[in-house]
């Protein structure tokens, strides 16, 4: 074992094990899988719905509430947002269990035989990297790109699950920290490539309209 590995193993030990709490153990496996409960999306949805319609202000003047220019600006943003994260959570998903966990091949710490105290029911198939953080730092970047106020609680939150992948022992802190940065870097991409398209189709719908 390469003296990173064994750096991984011992601090998943200190995670999983030394780091126990009541606390921990009733909140970490609630978060874990919280990007999957009705109630996170609603969070979500409400996220959106305040970023488009909430009141703006423009050189020193209020913009009306239902302004219909702004608000339909904001439509678009998010329209654009929507598809962008849509998009890099299934990329992420994808590249991460179908690519790289088959590539790499690392078993989760207790099929590895590492101590290891399991507050989830046990998990099949490759340990890295992290599906999990994959698609919550995707959604996290995401936000960054379309909403910069709320990046930090964004990456907060994906921080939190990527901690408690380890916390309820299905994941090391390696596979957390190479999932995260596939999600990010697959984010990005997808955002690059929407607005690219975008651009293209703005730019052929002025010069077709220049044409008539």
């Amino acid at each position: 074992m390469g003296p990173l590995l064994e750096i991984d193993r011992e601090l998943f030990i200190f995670i999983n094990n030394r780091m126990s709490s009541h606390e921990f153990d009733v909140v970490m496996p609630i978060i874990t899988d919280l990007h999957k409960q009705p109630i996170f999306w609603f969070l979500v949805a409400a996220i959106m719905i305040y970023a488009i319609f909430r009141p703006a202000n423009r050189n020193g003047k209020n913009v009306p509430l239902l302004n219909r220019d702004l608000r339909k600006s904001r439509l678009k943003k998010w329209a654009h947002g929507l598809l962008i994260v849509a998009l890099s959570m299934g990329l992420s998903d994808f590249v991460a269990y179908r690519a790289v966990k088959i590539w790499v091949q690392r078993d989760r710490p207790e099929a590895a035989g590492v101590s290891t105290i399991l507050r989830v029911p046990s998990h099949s198939g490759w340990a890295f990297p992290s599906n999990h953080a994959a698609n919550n730092f995707a959604l996290a970047r995401t936000v960054q790109i379309l909403a910069p106020q709320f990046a930090i609680p964004a990456y907060l939150f994906a921080s939190a699950v990527g901690f408690s992948r380890v916390y309820v022992g299905v994941h090391y802190p390696m596979d957390v920290i190479g999932g995260g940065f596939i999600g990010f870097l697959c984010a990005s991409l997808i955002n690059w490539i929407v607005a690219f398209g975008f651009r293209r189709f703005r730019s052929g719908e002025y010069s077709s309209h220049a044409r008539t």
